[in-house]
């Protein structure tokens, strides 16, 4: 499932950091609310520092995904309740910094609280998490617009 493609979501302002460490950064900027589930919206930072050359070199590649896969140091995202689907994003990267912005859908509507994690082992996070407010994305959602009537 995915954000209807004619509705206008409601957004939720959230503004706070998931994960932070001397090297990365993932922010969760805000939630965009619909009738069946809502967008996350997140930004990721990472600064090269001390990290030796092929370490940084994977950290653009590590990124992809952000579901647990094969290999265990890759960007993973995880709910405690519902199912999380990535809707997209995009990311660049130099020799000292890796900047990056990801959109998830989180459904259905939380009821509760939701404990939204991240881990990204490569970029030196393990793993860290933050809960969310669930009733508050739940009652953004009935401020969702249709299109068309």
């Amino acid at each position: 499932m995915t954000p209807p493609e004619d509705v206008l979501g409601y957004p939720v302002p959230i503004a706070r950091f998931v994960a932070r460490t001397d090297l990365a950064v993932v922010a969760l900027q805000h939630v965009v609310a619909y009738p069946d589930g809502c967008a996350l919206h997140l930004h990721l930072n990472v600064r090269r520092g001390s990290l030796d050359r092929s370490t940084w070199d994977g950290i653009g590649e590590s990124h992809a995904g952000g579901f647990p896969g094969p290999t265990g140091d890759g960007l993973r995202f995880r709910v405690d309740r519902g199912t999380l689907t990535e809707l997209g994003g995009g990311a660049s990267y130099d020799d000292r910094r890796y900047r990056g912005d990801r959109q998830l859908w989180l459904s259905p509507l939380p009821a509760g609280p939701v404990e939204f994690s991240v881990e990204w082992r490569k970029a030196g996070l393990d793993r860290t998490a933050t809960t969310l407010d669930g009733r508050a994305i739940t009652e953004a959602a009935k401020q969702a617009q249709p299109y068309w009537p």
